[in-house]
């Protein structure tokens, strides 16, 4: 229990205060004994009657704090359990005459009308020392928060009113916003709750709370701006005493970082300041944080039925009750341990939050989810909060999702370390389902430090979408749900994850059951980017839409800065020329396009300064940049069958990099069901019933093989790259479409595969997985290499960031910003 008083000496005396009708002393067992009655020569006793002159401490807590004057005409105060007028001399000091003490002792207590909220029957007793504070209310609160003085002989006459907390002042620079400040005992020492004051320590003594305290800092959502000069105070209130440990300090900002502190072994005395100055300085590999510190309600259901929670109300809470609570509401409620602090926090109709945030779609009032630093987030379905941590699914028989925004502070394409405490719910029938969205790649997992093979069973990757299933036999299960239950470390290792990589959790199984479990601590860092050497050649392909029509209004800034953030040392762009006025899908007249003719000088503000279009012969051309010199060697448009050309063109571009040829195959074909020609609605319905469509493109791949990487012509050429939006899938792929054997959408890389050498780079470097190339699950869009340029492949992905991530545009119904395709990189190692 801790309790540690001001050095001054309080020359008191035991008495049971049974006089008057106000509050009553605690029996306070360190109460020291009374002292000779000469002790007491310094006050004058008038008519049975003592003047003690009243003030605050000069060195209060208070005013740093930002806690106004006192308002003394509001005031009220006690001495041994008797009320006084305050009264002002004519020296305008405020004083009170106070009945003579027989046993010299005058124990006085300083309230407001508004007092009685943060105490029980007595001022004495079970006093509220906030676990849960508010940057702003908090300070504002502390007006009616009571004051403790006593008579000593170092005063006289003078009852000096002092705070019976101390507080810790975290001073802070930086340029964050701050979202919470946590304090916390790493012994699990009492620093919070409730209290009982002791007149013979000058201090608080804790009866009962929990062993944390939390400054939460969003104000109103508006998080507290750092400066990098001036330091900014964060004051919070804890129990005073000796803490031999220590104390850990946690500081999480509005972007989901957070720095810790660890404080050496400390003393904290009432009324009194200890000030740590420190620059908020995240570690540089930290990525993301989620500690889910402002989250403070309820019961802790980790720490079994003895375990102490607090809330706004004594309400029992479920999954749809106390939705209007007030996220700065005071928690002094006692609850039970099973007692979660939120309703869900978002709708548990899945149709009402599918395709938002949660901060645009939330059951929990606004002022919750603004003071929690959730708003980002995509899903908390089915999610509740706890003391401290995150309750997913647990309030139901559905499955429940906490998913978080994309992780923005990736910096290029790395890789990662992903972090995270969980424990199953008791009587979990489910397994636990930890995905990867956007692009990242699992490449290993431990629990508690075990290492855990990867399987088909347990990992993959499918789409967009990494995942890793955590068995059961790995963790301990809960005895029952009033156990204490245990906390599992779950480490994985993401390999290509970038600035639109998400993290997911959710129950395994989809069906009815028992799938909750709990969550927290979760810490993403970085492991490095990807390597990229002095001979790396980066070849970037990609889709770009109607001509990067999603740009073309913002004259392609967020493009070029997109490419230049890659670097790439080749370009190869699909779609390649404007097609339609800004923002609509209505034609552009001539003048207006800026595309194909405009590239040169497009190139050149991402650092390109050769360019090259294909066999241009309609709105679909392929145009290559480069930072190194482009012959084109070859243009493709019409074939030796009349009505039947390559439909969007294509061609070979050669590009010599440091003396080293390289033909790169540029494409893009046929992209309808019906065959290429055929008109009318009905005949195009009964061309793609025949699988024309698939056909046709068959014969346009066999003929651009037979006049590139096979025509005799270029036998002497090794190095080849072909590239382009195939519109057609993949044999390689079948186990994810499960497509028929003889499937005409096959054809086109059966052709490849089966009459050319070339190798398909991404199934290749990722075998078993399925990555999608559109916003959908298709992967239409490939990059293959001949052997001797696929030996030299360093790194390769399609790419799935933060900017490429594909949205519906918000002008024309069927277009996506930037593209519905997503770009493929290739590094070579070229020695």
């Amino acid at each position: 229990m801790n309790s540690f008083g001001k050095t001054t000496v309080l020359l008191i005396c035991c008495c049971c205060l049974g006089c008057g009708n106000g509050e009553k002393e605690i029996d306070d067992p360190d109460r020291p004994d009374r002292p000779d009655g000469d002790e007491y020569e310094d006050i004058e006793v008038v008519d049975g009657k003592v003047r003690f002159y009243l003030s605050e401490s000069e060195n209060g807590i208070r005013r740093p704090m930002g806690v106004g004057e006192r308002v003394w005409n509001e005031s009220k105060v006690t001495v041994n359990g008797k009320p006084y007028a305050i009264a002002t001399d004519e020296n305008d000091r405020r004083y009170i005459d106070v009945a003579a003490s027989n046993a010299g002792t005058y124990n006085a207590t300083l309230t407001t009308t508004e007092s009685g909220s943060w105490y029980d029957t007595s001022v004495y007793t079970d006093v509220k020392l906030p676990y849960s504070q508010f940057w702003t209310t908090t300070a504002q609160a502390l007006q009616s928060y009571p004051m403790y003085g006593s008579y000593t002989k170092e005063n006289g006459n003078k009852l000096i009113f002092d705070d019976a907390f101390a507080v810790l002042d975290v001073a802070l620079t930086g340029s964050a916003e701050i979202a919470s400040v946590k304090v916390a005992s790493p012994d699990e020492e009492i620093v919070a709750g409730f209290a009982n004051y002791l007149p013979s320590r000058g201090g608080f003594s804790m009866t009962e709370g929990v062993d944390f305290a939390v400054l939460n800092c969003t104000d109103d959502g508006r998080c507290v701006a750092l400066d990098k000069g001036t330091p900014k105070h964060f004051h919070i209130m804890l129990a005073p005493g000796d803490y031999p440990t220590g104390l850990e300090i946690t500081v999480g900002d509005a972007e989901h970082r957070a720095m810790k502190h660890t404080l050496a072994s400390l003393q904290l005395a009432a009324g009194e300041v200890y000030t740590v100055d420190l620059a908020y300085t995240p570690d540089a590999d930290l990525v993301f944080y989620e500690g889910f510190d402002n989250f403070v309600w309820g019961g802790d259901i980790m720490g079994g039925q003895e375990a102490s929670g607090y809330a706004p109300t004594a309400e029992t809470v479920t999954t749809d009750s106390g939705t209007d609570r007030d996220g700065y509401a005071d928690a002094f409620e006692r609850v039970a341990y099973n007692n979660p602090g939120s309703a869900f926090i978002q709708s548990n109709t899945w149709d009402e939050v599918n395709g938002k945030t949660v901060g645009t779609s939330h059951q929990m009032s606004d002022s919750y989810v603004a003071s929690r630093n959730i708003a980002d987030y995509t899903f908390m379905f089915r999610c509740q909060e706890y003391q401290g941590y995150l309750a997913c699914g647990t309030g139901n028989t559905g499955r429940g999702i906490f998913q978080t925004a994309a992780l923005q502070a990736i910096e290029g394409i790395g890789s990662v370390r992903v972090a995270f405490d969980f424990c199953y719910q008791y009587g979990s029938t489910d397994v636990l389902l930890f995905q990867v969205l956007n692009g990242g790649m699992i490449a290993s997992a431990t629990v508690d430090g075990h290492s855990v093979t990867l399987t088909d069973e347990n990992s993959g990757y499918s789409g967009a979408t990494g995942k890793y299933i955590v068995e059961k036999n790995y963790v301990t299960l809960p005895s029952s749900e009033s156990a204490v239950k245990e906390w599992h470390r779950v480490e994985v290792v993401v390999e290509n994850a970038t600035d639109g990589t998400m993290l997911y959790w959710a129950g395994n199984d989809t069906s009815s059951g028992v799938h909750g479990f709990y969550l927290d601590n979760i810490e993403v860092r970085s492991l490095g980017e990807a390597e990229r050497g002095e001979n790396i050649l980066r070849v970037l392909y990609w889709n770009i839409q109607n001509g990067m029509w999603s740009d073309q209004a913002n004259d392609y800034d967020n493009f070029t800065a997109w490419v230049k953030k890659y670097d790439p040392d080749v370009c190869v762009w699909c779609e390649s020329a404007t097609i339609y006025k800004d923002n609509t899908n209505a034609g552009a007249p001539a003048s207006d396009k800026f595309l194909p003719d405009g590239w040169p000088a497009l190139a050149a503000r991402y650092g390109h300064s050769y360019t090259a279009v294909g066999g241009w012969r309609d709105n679909y051309p392929q145009t290559i940049t480069s930072k190194y010199p482009i012959e084109t060697l070859l243009k493709i448009t019409d074939t030796e069958q009349a009505g039947k050309p390559v439909s969007h063109g294509a061609a070979i571009q050669q590009v010599t990099v440091k003396g080293h040829k390289i033909n790169v195959v540029t494409l893009h074909t046929w992209p309808q069901a019906y065959a290429f020609g055929v008109t009318g609605s009905a005949n195009q319905a009964a061309s793609a019933a025949n699988n024309e469509g698939d056909k046709y493109r068959a014969f346009e791949i066999g003929y651009i093989c037979d006049k590139t990487v096979n025509d005799p012509a270029y036998a002497a050429q090794e190095d080849w790259l072909m590239m382009g939006d195939f519109n057609a899938r993949s044999r390689v792929d079948n186990w994810f479409y499960n497509y028929p054997e003889n499937d005409t959408r096959l054809l086109v890389h059966d052709h490849i595969r089966n009459n050319t050498d070339l190798v398909d780079i991404i199934a290749e470097r990722n075998p078993g997985r399925f990555i999608s190339s559109t916003y959908g699950n298709a992967r239409i869009d490939f990059m293959y290499a001949s052997p001797s340029m696929y030996g030299r492949v360093a790194n390769a992905l399609i790419v799935i960031d933060k900017w490429t991530t594909a949205t519906k545009s918000p002008y024309v119904s069927n277009f996506y910003d930037p593209s519905d395709h997503r770009p493929i990189l290739v590094d070579f190692e070229l020695k």
